[in-house]
């Protein structure tokens, strides 16, 4: 499937989307307005009157989790002339969940931050803010950034995100293990029949350990450091709570490079970046923790020129020294760790899109069996070397 094919109805309900949860209703100059407390309360009686109460809550806890208020739904979906349902059966009528609506929101937010050329206020997290970015424009058209080449981006990640010494396998770009991740991206497929990971996950246990819940006396909670792997800015904080307690997903913006950004996952953030809801970074500066019992590492780079974005591998953005830490576990090119655009279409992988999961990968034979071996082995993983 090509990518005209592919983005045809997808992208008109990106620009949907985009409203409904990044935040563009306020326009190129600034954030959303503010809804008084008697305005939020009335459109939530609105709204409970015609929808269902299954329906109301995730639209309510849809805006929550992106510090908007129900009033800021509704200016957004007025400004595409629909109501709040409308948009949200929208989605569900291309086979949407709220889960996969939020993740490729996030994306859609992503790509709006990185349109900007810089950061967009750092307390996003906190709730809906007047943010002024004309400073920020101000300061692109003074120092012009740079066009990145998805093919040939600049090696300029002088740090690794991780401590590399207690993993022992990597899965590829474009890999089928976790679940679908490339939403607002080149790669994504609205019909589920040709599904990827554009991240890499690191995982410091081996299959069959996962599978039996058997990880002796280690673990990477609270103990595998994440640091920022290049000079810039942590934004747009998004936090979750689980069992241990909160958990973030944030970005990190290289200094003079606007179009390219490192999406972290599942992180136990320092309090100081939580107090601040983000700020500066240095390379190499430590953020966070792994926050999940046994988790694993996550990170995943997108490049977006403002029409498209298109996700690649952490391997095409580290310097040769970074590389060189890889070189000694026994990675012998940065290729290795991708599964071109090109195999994966000629091999597709589907994936149910709308499972409420993000899209989790299954085996078109139905020998599920097989197909989890074949995800745990080489044509998805690479092994690491002492």
């Amino acid at each position: 499937m090509n990518g005209k094919n592919k983005k045809t109805p997808y992208a008109i309900f990106l620009v949907v989307i985009c409203l409904l949860l990044a935040g563009c209703s306020g326009g190129s100059g600034g954030g959303t307005q503010p809804t008084s407390p008697e305005e939020s309360t009335n459109l939530a009686a609105d709204l409970a009157e015609t929808t269902t109460p299954p329906k109301m809550e995730k639209i309510k806890t849809m805006a929550e989790s992106r510090g908007m208020t129900m009033g800021d739904l509704k200016d957004a979906a007025e400004s595409m002339g629909m109501s709040v349902e409308e948009m949200m059966d929208m989605g569900e009528s291309m086979g949407m969940s709220v889960e996969e609506m939020v993740d490729m929101a996030e994306s859609m937010r992503m790509r709006q931050t990185m349109d900007m050329g810089a950061p967009m206020d750092y307390s996003q997290n906190t709730g809906p803010h007047l943010v002024d970015h004309s400073q920020y424009l101000e300061a692109n058209q003074q120092n012009a950034q740079p066009d990145i080449d998805p093919a040939n981006p600049p090696k300029l990640a002088t740090s690794n995100f991780i401590d590399l010494d207690p993993y022992i396998r990597i899965t590829k770009i474009r890999a089928a293990y976790g679940h679908n991740y490339n939403y607002g991206s080149v790669d994504y497929d609205p019909t589920g029949k040709s599904c990827s990971s554009m991240k890499h996950y690191f995982d410091a246990y081996t299959e069959q350990q996962r599978w039996d819940s058997d990880f002796g006396s280690y673990d990477t909670r609270g103990v595998v450091k994440f640091y920022s792997p290049v000079d810039g800015d942590m934004y747009q904080l998004i936090p979750k709570e689980i069992e241990q307690g909160t958990e973030y997903q944030f970005y990190i913006g290289p200094t003079g490079y606007s179009q390219l950004v490192f999406t972290f996952h599942h992180v136990d953030l320092l309090d100081e970046f939580i107090v601040a809801g983000g700020g500066s970074v240095a390379a190499g500066q430590h953020i966070g923790y792994i926050m999940r019992p046994h988790g694993q590492g996550e990170i995943a780079v997108a490049v977006s020129n403002g029409a498209d974005t298109e996700y690649i591998s952490f391997f095409d953005v580290i310097t040769d020294e970074v590389f060189a830490e890889y070189q000694a576990r026994g990675i012998t090119s940065r290729a290795q760790m991708t599964i071109s655009r090109e195999e994966r279409e000629a091999n597709p992988i589907p994936c149910t899109l709308n499972d409420g999961s993000g899209g989790k990968f299954y085996s078109e034979s139905g020998d599920e069996e097989s197909f989890q071996e074949w995800q745990s082995g080489s044509d998805n993983w690479v092994e690491l070397t002492r």
